[in-house]
């Protein structure tokens, strides 16, 4: 596989993130520099999912320090907007970047100053960086997105305007590159409890475009890259109400259902090879629904791309893709039909994670395909 579109790896980055016992645990390498740049004490455990913005302050400024589902600190930075207007906000990442990045603006470390010297990627198109410090929550904001392109930021700080544009790179914002973002991904999807999914319409599909066909109802989110390459899901209507169609005589229905949703009555498992930066891969073994719940945490859409059919299997791709974010995981798949008539069988893919989206056509995601049939 050849390199795709990614900064420059260095020393430093290049490792990987956690060791088994660190404590606190955190999500990025760059997080853990920054908590001991600013000298703050973290306890070993803060739980789960806490977005903490009363406890530390650095340099007179409160902090906000948020950590994820897993109990890892996913977030350091100064409190710059509204705690639920953030939490409600899609491009989350976006905010944290910010937060983030006014933090280490203050930060006067031999780390930082590595950091301070590389090219600066957002552009203050009104004021300058010493004001993005002086922002507080209840500064009301505006942001526009250029979709897969980047955000436009402006706010009033008194009567001196503050614009800000930063790209959707996804690598910037989360401050992880493409070494550790792949990393990042064999660790916690492994991390992911299984679960069985209910037949239920999933969230992503309510609201959606709706229609008939004979007896089901497919619901449509849209295309991606092509007309062959969607987001359709396929249901029918029962005594307990509408429920995603798991009908063996329909297989290709049904598989079609099971590799967008995860929806099954059993755990799938799942051979994965991780195609890695550096022509380097992964072997993992997951479960089909851990996948599906990792791309949901991510609040990824998937799309699914059939490419053959026979009386053994049905191979695929399916693509998970962050549109706010601009990048995308693309997995490709052979799904042995023993798994629907029998429940027997294991799921074998390849994945190509965080591929950035802003300079990548639709022929990269074909020959890259393509490479991985042959």
């Amino acid at each position: 596989m050849k390199p795709r579109f990614h900064i420059m790896i260095t020393a430093a980055t290049a490792a990987f993130v956690l060791t088994a016992n660190a404590a606190p645990p955190f999500h990025t390498h760059r997080l853990e520099v920054l908590s001991k740049d600013i000298g703050i004490q973290l306890p070993d455990s803060m739980g789960l999912n806490v977005d903490n913005d009363s406890t530390w302050t650095f340099a007179g400024k409160q902090l906000r320090i948020r950590t994820n589902g897993y109990g890892d600190i996913d977030h350091i930075g100064y409190k710059l907007f509204d705690s639920k207007w953030a939490d409600e906000y899609e491009a989350r990442p976006l905010l944290d970047f910010l937060e983030q990045y006014a933090l280490q603006s203050d930060v006067p470390s031999e780390t930082n100053r590595e950091e301070k010297e590389k090219p600066l990627k957002i552009t203050f198109t009104d004021g300058d960086e010493s004001m993005l410090r002086r922002r507080t929550p209840d500064m009301p904001i505006t942001v526009n997105e250029k979709e897969g392109r980047g955000y436009h930021v402006e706010w009033a700080d008194g009567n001196r305007k503050v614009g800000i544009l930063v790209p959707a790179d996804y690598q910037l914002l989360a401050g992880a590159n493409a070494i550790e973002l792949e990393n990042i991904f064999e660790r916690d999807v492994c991390r992911i409890p299984f679960t069985l999914l209910a037949d239920t319409v999933p969230a992503e599909w309510k609201g959606s475009r709706q229609s008939r066909s004979d007896s089901l109802i497919i619901v449509g989110n849209g295309s991606y890259l092509s007309d062959m390459i969607r987001s359709d899901i396929y249901l029918h209507e029962t005594a307990e109400g509408v429920r995603i169609l798991l009908d063996k005589s329909k297989p290709l229905q049904c598989v079609n259902n099971i590799l967008l949703t995860g929806c099954f009555d059993k755990k799938i498992p799942l051979s994965l090879s991780i195609d890695k930066y550096g022509y380097t891969k992964s072997e993992i073994e997951v479960s089909l629904q851990q996948y599906i719940l990792y791309c949901r945490r991510e609040n990824c859409r998937l799309y699914l791309g059939i490419k053959s059919v026979t009386d053994e299997a049905v191979t695929a791709t399916l693509f998970a893709v962050n549109k706010k974010m601009a990048y995308n995981h693309t997995l490709s798949v052979e799904f042995p039909l023993s798994i629907l008539h029998s429940g027997e069988g294991r799921m074998k893919g390849t994945l190509y994670a965080y591929t950035p989206l802003q300079n990548i056509t639709e022929e990269f995601f074909i020959n890259n395909i393509n490479q991985n049939e042959q």
